[in-house]
């Protein structure tokens, strides 16, 4: 079944937010199996997201809500760790220690981040989006 339904422009853009996330998950794998560790991480799960979320997938949009709630609480503990946490905190990126930062900076991040993720977690939870994710049949009753 192909749907030619227009996306909205809201969870287009969240879609490739996640597609994103996927793709620097992936990229994190393979260095990490080229350096001879194996790296787990869910966020190449991003992949699917994004082609779920613009298919309209109940599914993968229920997938998307879940790491969108499991972000929004990490972030908190980032904001909290960032006020009381000791000791400097560092920087990885795909893999290899990057810098040492001070412990507040997990806060500011936090800051600039939570309203990204509760931005993409509103447009996935607006009635127009969701109601996008139903077929006729499964409409709920608001």
């Amino acid at each position: 079944m192909t749907n030619t339904r227009q996306i909205p422009t809201g969870l287009s853009v969240v879609s490739y937010l996640f597609f994103a996330m996927g793709i620097l998950a992936l990229v994190d794998i393979i260095g990490g199996a080229f350096r001879g560790s194996l790296n787990l991480d869910f966020n190449i799960l991003g992949l699917w997201i994004c082609a779920g979320l613009r298919r309209y997938s109940l599914g993968w949009r229920t997938c998307a809500l879940v790491f969108l709630w499991l972000d929004m609480i990490a972030l908190a503990f980032c904001l909290v760790y960032g006020f009381l946490g000791s000791g400097p905190a560092f920087i990885k990126i795909f893999g290899q220690h990057f810098a040492d930062i001070p412990v507040i900076w997990v806060s500011v991040a936090a800051v600039i981040f939570f309203p990204l993720v509760f931005w993409m977690y509103r447009v996935l939870t607006r009635p127009n989006i969701r109601v996008m994710f139903y077929v006729e049949s499964q409409t709920p009753a608001a």
